[in-house]
């Protein structure tokens, strides 16, 4: 085990972690969008398509938290486990940051 497999790890869950923020936007954008269709014409077909759009970002949603929850348990067994000589390396310190920010 290395700093760089601690950098790794931690990137993983940043990235994760940003990929359910970016799917809760266009959750938030989608539904706007309908809302906004429904209140000018609400037999319009293309509001069909727009929630079908919706339920895809909403299918993603237990996938990103799968990851995200795979993401920390791999970062926290690696943060557990480490060799006491890296405790004092800027990976470690962001890697255990990273923990608390994404728990």
């Amino acid at each position: 085990m290395s700093t760089r497999d601690l950098s790794i790890k931690t990137n993983v869950l940043k990235r994760v972690a940003k990929e359910h923020v970016f799917y809760n936007e266009e959750k938030l954008k989608q539904q706007k969008r309908i809302d906004v269709m429904v209140a000018k014409d609400p037999e319009d077909y293309e509001i069909k398509k727009q929630r079908e759009v919706l339920e895809e970002t909403m299918d993603m949603f237990p996938d990103v938290e799968r990851r995200i929850k795979a993401a920390r348990q791999d970062l926290a067994n690696l943060v557990t486990n480490i060799n006491p000589d890296l405790k004092s390396s800027k990976e470690y310190e962001e890697a255990v940051q990273t923990l608390e920010t994404y728990q």
